[in-house]
This record gives C-alpha cells, sequence and structure tokens, in this order.
C-alpha cells in the first residue's frame, strides 16, 4: 500500500489538473505527448489549439486552426470551419491567411445561395394546354393531410433538455435565470425561439468564448464548471472568478451589443445552453421576471470591482519585473508567497512602493492561477484601492499617513498565512465608509 500511494503521489499531472491549474503551456506539452503517436482527432487538435492560445503560444495555435478549417470546409461543414477561423483570428489577428479562407467561405456561401434561390423558381404552367381531372375519392383518402400549423414537427430532445433547466430547484440571483426563463415553457413560445437555442458540450480547457469578440448570446450552465479571465494591464490574461451549475455569462455582451468583455475557459467538461438575442428578447417578452436578473446581472459585471482591479495592474507590475526586484534586493526569485509578500513589506518600509506593488501582484497573479482566484484577486483589489488613494483620488475621513501605515500592515499579515490573507483582504470599516461617501 505505500507503494501504492508513493506511486499515485509521483503520477505526471494530466491534461485536466493542469488545467485546473492555469498552467496551460503544461497542459499544451502533456497533450501532444499523448497524440504524438496517432493521429489525433479533431476535438483534440482543437483542445490544443485552445491550450497554446491560453499559453500566450497563437503563433503555434494558427496552423493547427487552418488545418482542421480546412478539413471541416472539405467535408461541407462550413460553419464548423468558420468557427475555427474565428479562433484563428483571435489567435492571430490580421494574419493573410485566416482572411483569406474566410473569403473563400463567404464566396462558397453565396454561391450556394443563390443557387438555392434559382432551384426553388418554378417555371410558369402551361394550364391551356391540359386540364389535369380532379382527384378521385380514391386519390384524396390516400394523400397524406398537411400538417396543421400548431403540429410542426418539435425537437424533442432539446425540449427536454430545456424544460429540465427550467424545473430545478430555483435557488436565488442568478441560479433563479433558467427557472424564470424556461419553468413551464409552453410548446409554442418553445417553437418560436427554438432555432436561436443551441445545446453546446466543450471540453475541459476548451474556450467558449474570447474577450474581445462580438457576442450577442449568454450561455446557462447545465453542467460542469468555468473559468472567468479578462487582459490584465500587463498585457497576461488573468482569472477572475469561477461559475457552476445553474449560473451564466454573456449577458454584458448579449445585452449592450459590446464585445465580450472576458475569456471563459471549461475548467471541467461543460454542458451548456446558449440563447441567441433574438431568442432572449422573446423568451424576456414572454417571462418579465428574467429580466431584472439578467439587468442585475450585466450591472453587476459591468462595475466588477475584481475586473477593474486586474485592469489597473500597471504595465511594470509583471511577474518578470518581480523576479529582478527579488533577485536584486535577496538574491533570488524562488521564494514562497509568504516570503515575498514579507520582503514586500520590507520594500515598503524602505519607500521602494513600485517595487513593492511588483512583488505582491505576481504573489496574487500566482495564486489566481494555483486555483485560488479569490484571495488572489481579493489582494490585487487592495492593491488597486492604495494605488488609487496614491493617484491623488481624494478619499474622505481616510488620511494618506493612516492609509500608507494601514497598508503596510495589512501586507506584513499577509505573510502570516492564507487565513490571515483572507480575512486581511476585507476592506476595513473606514474604507468602506469612504467607498459609500464616494459612491454618493
Amino acid at each position: 500500500m505505500v507503494l501504492d500511494r508513493l506511486s499515485r503521489s509521483h503520477r505526471p499531472p494530466t491534461v485536466d489538473e493542469l488545467v485546473a491549474k492555469g498552467r496551460y503551456a503544461q497542459a499544451a506539452a502533456v497533450l501532444r505527448t499523448e497524440i504524438q503517436d496517432r493521429t489525433p482527432t479533431l476535438a483534440e487538435r482543437l483542445r490544443l489549439a485552445d491550450l497554446l492560445v491560453l499559453a500566450d503560444h497563437g503563433e503555434q495555435a494558427l496552423p493547427i486552426l487552418l488545418g482542421v478549417a480546412d478539413e471541416l470546409a472539405r467535408y461541407g461543414f462550413n460553419d464548423r470551419a468558420l468557427e475555427a477561423l474565428r479562433r484563428a483570428e483571435a489567435a492571430a489577428p490580421g494574419h493573410s491567411e485566416v482572411r483569406d479562407r474566410v473569403e473563400a467561405l463567404a464566396r462558397k456561401a453565396r454561391v450556394r445561395i443563390a443557387a438555392a434561390k434559382a432551384a426553388s423558381r418554378k417555371p410558369e404552367e402551361k394550364t391551356d394546354l391540359y386540364v389535369a381531372p380532379p382527384p378521385s375519392a380514391e386519390t384524396r383518402a390516400s394523400r397524406p393531410e398537411p400538417p396543421a400549423k400548431d403540429a410542426l414537427p418539435l425537437d424533442e430532445d432539446l425540449l427536454a433538455f430545456v424544460r429540465g433547466l427550467g424545473n430545478r430547484p430555483a435557488g436565488s440571483g442568478r441560479e433563479a435565470l433558467a427557472g424564470a426563463l424556461f419553468a413551464d415553457l409552453q410548446h409554442d413560445l418553445f417553437r418560436r425561439v427554438a432555432d436561436g437555442l443551441r445545446r453546446r458540450l466543450v471540453t475541459a480547457g476548451g474556450i467558449v468564448v474570447s474577450e474581445g469578440d462580438p457576442g450577442h448570446s449568454i450561455f446557462l450552465i447545465a453542467s460542469g464548471c468555468v473559468r472567468i479571465l479578462v487582459v490584465g494591464g500587463h498585457g497576461r490574461p488573468l482569472e477572475i472568478r469561477r461559475l457552476d451549475v445553474g449560473d451564466f455569462f454573456g449577458e454584458v455582451a448579449a445585452l449592450s451589443g459590446r464585445p465580450r468583455t472576458a475569456t471563459v475557459v471549461a475548467t471541467t467538461d461543460c454542458e451548456l445552453l446558449e440563447i441567441d438575442h433574438r431568442a432572449l428578447a422573446i423568451l424576456v417578452a414572454a417571462q418579465p421576471t428574467a429580466r431584472p436578473i439578467l439587468e442585475g446581472a450585466r450591472d453587476g459585471r459591468v462595475q466588477s470591482p475584481e475586473e477593474e482591479a486586474v485592469r489597473a495592474l500597471p504595465g511594470e507590475a509583471s511577474p518578470e519585473r518581480a523576479a529582478a526586484v527579488l533577485a536584486a534586493h535577496f538574491g533570488g526569485s524562488e521564494w514562497s508567497p509568504r516570503v515575498r509578500l514579507h520582503f514586500a513589506k520590507l520594500m515598503l518600509d524602505a519607500g521602494q512602493e513600485n517595487d513593492a506593488l511588483a512583488v505582491i501582484a505576481s504573489v496574487a497573479e500566482e495564486m489566481a492561477q494555483g486555483g485560488h482566484a479569490e484571495s488572489g484577486i481579493a489582494i490585487l483589489k487592495k492593491v488597486d484601492r492604495i494605488r488609487k488613494h496614491d493617484d491623488g483620488a481624494a478619499v474622505p475621513r481616510v488620511s494618506r499617513a493612516a492609509s500608507e501605515a494601514a497598508f503596510r500592515l495589512w501586507v506584513g499579515s499577509l505573510a502570516l498565512g492564507t487565513d490571515a490573507l483572507l480575512r486581511a483582504a476585507a476592506p476595513s470599516p473606514e474604507e468602506e465608509e469612504a467607498d459609500r461617501h464616494r459612491d454618493r
């Protein structure tokens, strides 16, 4: 048994385990090793490309995505080919090969549409030469009756899936959206929106949407978990939260018409329901209790302090600068987070605030990538708060000296451990009062 435990403890991490920790470059390397001696499936190639994009190796992902798009287009799957090209465009914006392939697909689509229109035009019938006799009673009896308008075929599987979402325990807040939209869903309403509902399966590590892409749909999470990442001011994606079963995302772009404000990556295998803008408008009009849930979620995301803190990271607060600072001042950069936070306090005491902020930000990013996103973002929110004070934002009832002293005490408390971090990351009563005063 001891040997079994030892063998398990030294087992190399799987792709899913590395993705869950945000180690995308390592996950891509493991996946390459797994498929190097065989022909990879289409899903494996797409997953490898997604991992390379997340690891900031878009130039390596580009040929994979172009090959997938060519293969799909060759077999007539033009919609899926276009989706692969959209991923390629996100990986290498403005690349000529991507643009040429998109234009080629568009030309093929125009040809198909023209051919379909030509085929639908029937030649004028010459009724003056021959008048067909009226059908006999036997012919009328054997001819099938056309379906009634309210008896059009239903996608029974999709209807059952959607009703299942609506019949789950409603919960409160964001988790109540599925029930508000789909509880007691009637056939006539389902027929009106069915074309705008899409059931999607995403494997762990797959990118659902990318920051900056156009977006006109929202996603309900039927199973699994996703990570929300935004690009910080230092140019690196950073996880700001995770969403679980019953939650949803994409409402900012769907309701405002703005591009996607974040990248969403499946942490585990996920099943999602995508609702396009037209279907969402029909559902909200028919189910008005869904409107305040959606609008509240949109307003909360637009004013998200987590996203604001990540985007406010200065360009110089990069892990590279933090490593250089630690090496210059303390002889090396391979220190534990606790020791690095202690060093940051020493630098603050010595007046080297920018160097200290770079070290603190690097610790927060490492925590987020290691699966402790809430703690890491709490640190960044605190850093952002202090930087705003220092940039001259007038904060009543809290003096600059008191703010600096509290910041030093807070950084010192972080070095005591994770429990202290979680307690210290919360704003002080004085800061909460200052925020309320500023908001007014």
